[in-house]
């Protein structure tokens, strides 16, 4: 056909548009993130609609329109089953892919970011599961989740600053120390006391555990992720923790 393109897309998310039509929203291993007209969907017998579903890899078609491309064809190529089969996946997959979205400008590719959303969904997909439960584990769903945000950040240009306070740039030692969510990184008692670092809602205190769990975050890929062993409480801090500083982004 001519003028069209091919590529690999992620399916972020699919609205109805028109009567029949709808707009999806894909990641694009070639051209970024794209939202294109589907035509038909809505119809029973749409043969498109179906692999168009968020939360799926499809070899995807584009053809130009006059104010918006389409998606003249697309076929499944992985649609993570493991995923729809589990509301604790399903929540922790769909949590990605909108502050991916929220996050991410239209035609900017960047196939690093498409090779961690894919392997983010993939890891929920296949996580192992204990014999006590066969739904995911919210903790778990929590800690996979900040790994994944934090990975992401890093790669927008977010990287916190985990090693030196961002006021007085010595290194940080172990005590009371406060993450600037403003600002992405750390600041130390010397320099909070003195107000340096600023106070307000842009700062949280961080336990050194934390600070321990996020350097191995940005250290690792996300299929160690299983490999953490951290308890209750110091992952409700890192969950409050990875909330705000994705906050502060938008």
């Amino acid at each position: 056909m001519e003028d069209s393109k091919k590529t690999l897309a992620i399916v972020l998310n699919r609205q109805d548009y028109r009567e029949y039509d709808s707009l999806v929203s894909f990641y694009t291993l070639e051209f970024g993130k794209l939202t294109l007209m589907a035509r038909g969907t809505k119809r029973l017998k749409s043969k498109l609609a179906g692999h168009l579903e968020p939360i799926s890899v499809v070899d995807l078609m584009i053809i130009p329109g006059k104010g918006r491309d389409y998606a003249a064809g697309a076929i499944s190529q992985e649609v993570f089953s493991g995923i729809k089969a589990d509301l604790n996946k399903l929540y922790y997959a769909g949590l990605g892919l909108r502050w991916f979205r929220r996050l991410t400008s239209e035609n900017e590719p960047d196939k690093t970011l498409f090779f961690l959303v894919f392997e983010y969904l993939n890891i929920l997909d296949k996580y192992h599961l204990d014999d006590v439960s066969d739904e995911l584990p919210k903790d778990d769903g929590e800690l996979l989740f900040s790994f994944f945000a934090f990975k992401f950040l890093t790669e927008m240009g977010y990287k916190p600053e985990m090693e030196n306070c961002l006021a007085c740039q010595q290194k940080i030692t172990p005590g009371k120390n406060y993450f600037n969510l403003q600002n992405g990184g750390l600041i130390c008692e010397t320099c909070f006391l003195a107000n340096k670092g600023g106070i307000g809602r842009e700062l949280l205190t961080i336990s050194d555990n934390c600070v321990k769990v996020l350097r191995f975050m940005l250290e690792n890929g996300l299929n160690l992720s299983q490999k953490l062993k951290i308890d209750k409480k110091l992952i409700k801090e890192l969950a409050t923790l990875t909330k705000g500083f994705l906050n502060f982004r938008t």
